[in-house]
């Protein structure tokens, strides 16, 4: 299993590597900006399917950003799980119209869609360490 070795500049959000898994383009276009405005490094898929094909090429992602409702063979949910048995070090965020009561507790975090954006943005940086507080290993 790969651990999460995020690239950290200066104060900004430490240019950790976050994975978005969205299906509306727009959505996913105006939250991959904000998040990049915000220091993030961001690659983008636009469905669970796809997500796990960059997964499988490498686990060095910080976040799994990701709605639950998309096309594809899995679901975000699927996704969601995946990434705890096989990335446990990875944090794990939904996005959804739907979100069910205990999400948040069965992940690192849950939002209903439309998101607002400085929530999500916050709360990433809250789950992730600061690069004076990130272990030697983590840098």
């Amino acid at each position: 299993m790969a651990t999460v070795m995020p690239v950290v500049k200066g104060e900004s959000s430490g240019n950790y590597r976050v994975l978005l898994v969205e299906d509306e383009v727009l959505i996913r276009l105006s939250l991959a900006d904000e998040l990049r405005r915000a220091g993030f490094a961001v690659v983008e898929a636009s469905n669970a399917d796809e997500a796990l094909s960059v997964l499988n090429a490498t686990y060095d992602f910080a976040v799994v950003l990701t709605d639950i409702r998309m096309p594809g063979r899995i679901d975000g949910l699927d996704l969601a799980k995946w990434v705890r048995r096989h990335a446990p070090n990875t944090k794990v965020v939904i996005t959804s119209a739907n979100i069910e009561p205990g999400m948040d507790k069965e992940f690192d975090a849950a939002f209903s869609k439309p998101v607002w954006l400085p929530d999500v943005i916050a709360k990433l940086r809250q789950l992730l360490p600061r690069a004076e507080q990130a272990s030697p290993g983590q840098l």
